[in-house]
């Protein structure tokens, strides 16, 4: 009776009720991924300590360098990516443990570091006997 672009819908041959899919969301917006707590929370410890070492290693060198403690560098540096994981990470219950997991990391690696302040000694190597090694260069 009507073809494919009949006004009588019910006579398309490829036509089914309910909504129509050639409009309406866009696919990068879809529904949020569902939350898993074990394997979300796993993700997040090991994202914060790999982020912790990472940070770790560029506080000792910031702090050799300008001479400050390596644990004001490390607190600095680890809380700066703990507050922009909270403002920048996804919203729902895997953002609140991703920020979680930052702030513990934060605050043990700070805790620690203030701990062992004394055993960590930055100060220039010397030589001995300066001769040897005035001799030592060419």
């Amino acid at each position: 009776m009507g073809g494919k672009r009949s006004p009588i819908r019910s006579k398309a041959p490829r036509w089914r009720p309910g909504r129509y899919k050639g409009r309406g969301r866009s696919k990068l917006y879809g529904r949020p991924e569902p939350f898993r707590p074990v394997q979300d929370t796993l993700i997040a410890v090991g994202a914060s300590l790999v982020a912790g070492a990472i940070v770790f290693c560029l506080a000792v060198p910031l702090a050799a360098t300008y001479r400050i403690p390596v644990f004001v560098s490390f607190g600095v540096l680890m809380s700066l990516l703990a507050i922009m994981t909270y403002r920048l990470g996804r919203k729902g219950q895997a953002g609140r443990v991703m920020t979680a997991a930052m702030a513990a990391v934060c605050l043990l690696g700070f805790g620690l570091l203030v701990l062992t302040r004394d055993q960590l000694q930055f100060a220039p190597r010397h030589h001995d006997h300066p001769t040897a090694a005035g001799q030592a260069r060419p």
